[in-house]
């Protein structure tokens, strides 16, 4: 009886469908202006004889409403006609932004939504205004008000005007920290990229607030405590909160410390043969007793496998095991095997709008096909960043889906601006007050080509010069470099003055991973200008030459860094021939070479600096132009040439043919925040300066031994470099000229 009640409901409600269905036989369009018949009836999706009922109608209708075409859209069924009246939403005539002086027109219309001719909603107003707020937030103005004003005009059309109330930058004013014991507030507020405000930093964007910059910074402080033993600690929460002008930021970070550890046993099982220990053991920065790290144990694991890398094991597989113990230390177990075989399948390079792919290609230490080795990769993406072209680069690897064996690498960079123009100014201890103007382009045509026009004036010394690098000649991995200059240095030291004007060219190749070498020649027309208070062996050497000039240079390189080098080590040596033409005739020698360590979990960076040089005539003398000086920079705590042979009657500088210099430096932090760019050095220097040709003795020349030791400021400014030391000469000679401040001031700006 149930089933056959349920079976003539069913018959029934069959009947009341069929019955409402009709036959559709005319559709009118009501209301539209713009729009035709043709194009809404396609919208309906409804055809003339086609059978409907109510839910069809209703169905078409949600899609006609869904193009966003019409503000209002009804409709009536009569007599096997629908009726759709229609009520078309405005065309934007023009968008227009008022009341924005922070973020210019140029920045805000192209991230919006909306452009004139587009159809206007009130959804889409809506959406457009997030997207206008997100940029001020972006920018650091959380109390930014955007208000949409809609004016109508006729043939319904509409301006939309977005009128802005800017409001004041929402700055932190103070960040706080819950549940830290160990460490304090101000150890981890440097920890962080998130800064409180201050006034010091109007030339940066220290200070504002960033909620992503925020998030990672919860992830920074969890490495921050994994790498001081803390394995188990956490960031459990970080809150912002805007005050009530939307001006300020008070952030707090919530944080639990935990146990702290200690690196228990250390030891490896090589799980095949052919490795030597000692690469292991090189490896391992850590021992039994230091705090446990993260970082420090991350890094034994890439030293390892490079290390068994470049023994000649290209798959290799280091796995940490640690195993921890009720004594609160961590036992590390390296787990060493070989790993599943893997090749490069492609290299696909991507963001690089100007930068010719070639330019990038030529610096991979990878190709296609090749095994797929970190260690290659890792040097690869330094040497793609050395290039100085790009911004941001970044080297994943992704599996291939059609070979289980071979990955593809994705190498992604974001160009940056590489042409300067630079008008500069300081002062330094060595040529006083002086400016600079130049131009540059160092990726000229994204060829990486290098061009240069430089200008400098100083109280000492005025140079002009222009130079072109080309640093693939050839399509080889040579440089070449040509050099137009033009010089006038003063030199009151030893009352002469030095004109050159000279040419020159060089070229410049890898040898190996770290090495490289260059040869240079250069051609220079010089007048030496004595004044009349010079000795006589100046004046003897006052009037016009021409130098003749081939160098050879050889350089290793394994420091991290060119430019701020905290570890590693390098050497260079150059060998200088004149003669092959010109009026001197002489070979010059030097050497460089520098160690650097970071120390105290790199709170300060120690280095060890020795230089030497050494100049000979082939059947003449070495006249002065030629000569070494030390002091000021290259002797710190020594005027300019305050260093070396010195004549007895007018107290000239003579220079030397031979010197050398040695050079401890300890730079440390000194609890600043490191924004700041400032740091602390104690020094060092050691060194000397001997030997003149000529045949007068009526001079001073001691190849004692000189001594200095001082302390001074390095400040990383954004006007550029600025040094300012104080040294004391522990060991000189009574005809030295000493100083006891130097400070060299600025460069570009």
């Amino acid at each position: 009886m149930k089933f056959i009640r349920v079976f003539f409901i069913v018959i029934i409600f069959m009947k009341i469908t069929i019955s409402y269905a009709e036959k559709l036989s005319k559709i009118v369009i009501i209301g539209n202006q713009r729009i035709d018949n043709e194009t809404i009836i396609s919208y309906l999706n409804i055809d003339k004889g086609q059978d409907i009922n109510i839910s069809d109608l209703n169905f078409s209708l949600k899609e006609l409403f869904a193009t966003d075409l019409f503000s209002k859209i009804t409709y009536e069924y009569n007599k096997n006609t629908l009726f759709v009246k229609v009520k078309e939403n405005p065309i934007i005539n023009r968008i227009a932004l008022e009341g924005n002086k922070r973020i210019k027109d140029d920045d805000i219309l192209p991230e919006i939504l909306l452009k004139p001719r587009d159809i206007f909603t009130l959804n889409k107003i809506k959406n457009n205004l997030q997207i206008i707020l997100g940029l001020y937030r972006a920018n650091g103005r959380y109390g930014a008000e955007v208000e949409p004003k809609v004016i109508y005009l006729e043939q319904n059309r509409v301006d939309l005007v977005f009128e802005i109330e800017e409001g004041p930058k929402s700055k932190i004013k103070y960040i706080s920290f819950l549940g830290n014991s160990f460490f304090s507030d101000k150890r981890l507020k440097s920890e962080i990229m998130t800064k409180e405000s201050r006034w010091w930093k109007i030339l940066s964007s220290g200070g504002k607030f960033d909620r992503d910059l925020l998030n990672f910074d919860q992830e920074n402080l969890k490495r921050f405590y994994a790498n001081k033993g803390f394995v188990d600690a956490n960031v459990e929460s970080s809150i912002a909160e805007l005050n009530l002008k939307k001006e300020s930021f008070f952030v707090t970070f919530t944080v639990s410390e935990g146990e702290r550890y200690k690196f228990g046993n250390i030891s490896a099982d090589i799980n095949f043969n052919g490795i030597k220990s000692e690469l292991i053991k090189d490896a391992i920065k850590f021992k039994k007793g230091n705090w446990f790290s993260a970082k420090r144990l991350d890094d034994a694991v890439v030293k390892i496998t490079e290390n068994i890398m470049e023994s000649g094991v290209p798959f290799i597989k280091v796995v940490p095991k640690l195993n921890r113990k009720e004594d609160n230390t961590i036992d590390v177990n390296f787990n060493i095997s070989p790993a599943d075989k893997k090749y490069i399948n492609k290299i696909i390079i991507s963001g690089n709008s100007r930068t010719l792919d070639k330019v990038i290609r030529r610096k991979l230490r990878i190709a296609e096909g090749d095994a797929y080795n970190r260690v290659l990769i890792r040097r690869s993406r330094v040497l793609v960043n050395n290039l100085g072209h790009f911004s941001k680069v970044d080297f994943n690897e992704i599996d291939n889906p059609e070979k289980a064996d071979s990955s593809n690498i994705n190498i992604y960079v974001e160009e940056q601006s590489t042409g300067e123009f630079s008008l500069g100014g300081g002062y330094s201890s060595a040529n006083g007050a002086q400016g600079t103007f130049g131009l540059s382009e160092n990726n000229l045509f994204g060829k990486g080509q290098r061009v240069k026009f430089y200008f400098l004036t100083s109280q000492r010394q005025n140079r002009l010069d222009f130079s072109f690098t080309e640093p693939f000649f050839l399509n080889r991995d040579v440089s070449f470099v040509s050099d137009i200059f033009t010089t006038v240095r003063e030199f009151p030291e030893s009352n002469y003055d030095n004109k050159t004007d000279g040419v020159g060219v060089g070229i410049g190749y890898v040898v190996g991973e770290y090495g490289s070498q260059n040869i240079k020649y250069s051609l220079e027309n010089r007048e030496i200008i004595a004044d009349e208070e010079a000795s006589s062996s100046v004046k003897a050497e006052a009037g016009k030459n021409i130098l003749s000039l081939i160098t050879f240079g050889n350089s290793i390189d394994k420091t991290d860094s060119r430019m701020d080098p905290t570890d590693g080590w390098y050497v260079s040596n150059t060998i200088g021939l004149a003669g092959l033409g010109g009026d001197k005739k002489y070979y010059k020698l030097g050497l460089s070479m520098a160690n650097f360590e970071s120390l105290f979990e790199d709170f300060a960076v120690f280095s060890l600096m020795f230089k030497t040089g050494f100049i000979s005539g082939i059947g003449q003398n070495i006249e002065i132009s030629d000569r070494f000086i030390l002091g000021d920079s290259s002797f710190v705590g020594f005027q300019n040439a305050g260093v070396g042979p010195r004549d007895k009657e007018n107290d000239s500088a003579l220079g030397g043919n031979l010197y050398y210099t040695l050079t401890p430096e300890f730079k440390f932090d000194l609890g600043l925040p490191k924004e700041l760019g400032i740091r602390g050095r104690l020094f060092m220097t050691a060194g000397s300066l001997s030997t003149i040709d000529t045949d007068s003795t009526n001079y001073y020349d001691d190849f004692s031994l000189r001594l200095t030791t001082g302390m001074g400021v390095l400040w990383q400014s954004p006007f550029g470099p600025i040094r300012l030391d104080y040294s004391h000469a522990i060991l000189k000679e009574s005809y030295d000229k000493t100083e006891s401040f130097s400070f060299n001031v600025g460069t570009l700006f």
